[in-house]
């Protein structure tokens, strides 16, 4: 399994959990059971109010790399308006979606020279092929879009086979994710067979990288994450645990230097540590 990096010319780079809203609801989301209570948090500005706040870091970083989620960040309000305007000065800016918006539109208003579109596979609200189908649309358009992503929740090892191979005779990649949680009494990546493991990638390997608990990061430093009411943490794993401010604040910037991490695991590998980024991999 390849790391999620999105560095470029060694730019501050920023995830934006956009808002805790979405018109699907998956058993495996981080938010499930939570939307009501998560949703009330999520702060809704216009587009001109977001375009001074992003402004702002623009002045203080210069341009940074964006990767957006959810929620589902086409249901926010002027999405695709906001997305164009935040482009021309900020990029490359990475969506994940779940390919549920209006695509037509955005292709018709969006640079793909700047913005790129990550698709996932839900298999509870779509099919494989037509997820395949909206890959190729956005492609067609000029959009990069290397792989589709799928959660692997435990109900879905049933065709993960059949899945894999869809999107093998198709000429594409689905990039499956291990499910990380309790399902029916059991822990999960630890409860998947030798087999699913195998298909996971779930070897060693994978598993030193994701234990990352007191390396040197530059989490905070180079990256950083924004919540939907502005809050902005080191990284997701860590959370509101270390809270490095608001985005709204006039004052908000990030830390001086990295710091070590006290994390369990970095399964998503939102970063780098300090010793990868001397070896060059920036």
């Amino acid at each position: 399994m390849e790391k999620e990096m999105f560095h470029i010319e060694n730019r501050v780079r920023f995830e934006w959990n956009m808002l805790y809203s979405c018109n699907y609801r998956c058993p495996y989301c981080f938010f499930e059971g939570k939307w009501e209570e998560y949703g009330k948090r999520t702060v809704f500005l216009s587009v001109e109010q977001w375009m001074g706040h992003w402004k702002r870091i623009y002045e203080r970083y210069g341009s940074c790399a964006l990767v957006i989620t959810g929620g589902e960040p086409f249901v926010y309000p002027d999405f695709i308006q906001l997305i164009k305007e935040i482009s021309a000065i900020h990029y490359p800016i990475n969506i994940s979606s779940n390919a549920s918006g209006d695509l037509s539109k955005f292709v018709s208003v969006i640079n793909p020279e700047r913005v790129s579109v990550t698709l996932s596979f839900h298999p509870e609200y779509n099919t494989i092929e037509e997820i395949i189908k909206k890959k190729r649309f956005l492609e067609l358009n000029g959009f990069r879009n290397e792989f589709i992503n799928l959660c692997v929740y435990p109900p879905y090892t049933i065709r993960l086979k059949e899945y894999i191979e869809t999107a093998h005779n198709s000429n594409e990649t689905l990039k499956v994710i291990p499910f990380i949680g309790s399902y029916n009494g059991h822990q999960y990546p630890e409860s998947y067979s030798l087999n699913e493991k195998e298909l996971l990638g779930l070897d060693t390997t994978w598993k030193k990288n994701v234990e990352r608990k007191g390396t040197l990061c530059a989490a905070g430093q180079k990256s950083a994450l924004i919540f939907p009411d502005g809050k902005v943490a080191r990284c997701g794993q860590i959370g509101e645990r270390f809270l490095l401010g608001n985005i709204f604040d006039e004052s908000f910037e990030l830390l001086d230097a990295p710091m070590h991490c006290d994390a369990e695991m970095c399964p998503c590998l939102e970063t780098i540590t300090v010793e990868e980024s001397s070896k060059g991999t920036v």
